[in-house]
């Protein structure tokens, strides 16, 4: 009875234990490039302008994200904005005034990620900004925060693609389940908490095939998990992300819902959180 009893102790960790492996090892060794965002995937996405609603785990509206593909020839650049209205962190952290996240992200004609662009606007006389341009196997980047600046020099096999905490994925075509990649993720939220920055290292994969409610109706999607930031995407096939949910240090966990694109309304939001930087260049 002891050894079966050793036996089956053996063989429930072993178990376990590949289980984990296959769950949060296996991706991160097995990763793939990131979903290539050439002009024949971009072709079937119409619109290419997009709205979502950002909101907390109570349902209350916190901001909006916009985003739209433009392409010149073969490269493609993402242009993104994410207006933060409301904001309350947790106990003991300074309150978040009313912000503005600028972001670009530029493709080659292979897919492949050529250069990062981020701009956080609402805070006064604080500039925290992210510029990052591929340079042979590396992607080095500076990242200001108000005085102070440093560099990082990302690692391209580890660097797929970039993105932001308050909308990690905007495009995610060809996907299919166990496929997994690497990319690096950014909290503008965090930077203007601490004005500190920096860049995550997270995989993120292709997990299965759920189908979900979305205006109005009932939609097949891709479901996409990363680790170990806390990160879950619905995907349509054609690569549209429909929704995402986030878990923000600080903050807690945020959904963003794609909801019908207002381009005046977009406007109208960056006119009403100007650059304080740029307002002194003038």
């Amino acid at each position: 009875m002891y050894r079966l009893f050793t036996a089956g102790v053996l063989l429930l960790w072993l178990s376990a234990m590949s289980a984990l492996f296959v769950r949060d090892v296996w991706p991160a060794w097995s990763a793939q490039d990131a979903p290539p965002l050439i002009r024949e995937n971009i072709d079937a996405l119409a619109p290419r302008e997009q709205q979502y609603g950002i909101f907390d785990e109570s349902g209350a509206r916190l901001g909006t994200a916009w985003s739209n593909i433009v392409t010149t020839g073969d490269i493609a650049v993402i242009k993104s904005t994410a207006v933060i209205n409301s904001m309350t962190p947790v106990e003991g952290l300074p309150s978040i005034p009313p912000i503005r996240v600028e972001t670009q992200t530029q493709f080659d004609a292979a897919g492949a990620l050529d250069r990062f662009d981020l701009h956080v606007y609402g805070l006064p006389m604080t500039r925290i900004a992210v510029l990052g341009e591929r340079r042979g196997i590396y992607f080095p980047c500076e990242l200001h925060v108000g005085p102070f600046h440093r560099q990082a020099n990302l690692d391209m096999s580890a660097t797929r693609l970039i993105g932001d905490s308050l909308r990690p994925f905007s495009f995610l075509p060809t996907l299919k389940v166990g496929q997994s990649w690497r990319m690096q993720l950014l909290d503008p939220i965090s930077a203007v908490l601490s004005t500190k920055t920096q860049f995550r290292s997270i995989v993120a994969r292709v997990d299965q095939v759920e189908t979900i409610e979305h205006d109005g109706r009932q939609v097949k999607c891709f479901v996409v998990v990363t680790s170990p930031q806390q990160v879950t995407a619905w995907v349509s096939p054609r690569g549209r992300v429909l929704v995402q949910e986030v878990m923000l240090p600080g903050i807690g966990r945020i959904q963003v819902r794609q909801e019908p694109y207002e381009q005046d309304r977009r406007l109208k939001e960056q006119q009403g959180i100007p650059s304080w930087w740029d307002n002194q260049a003038q």
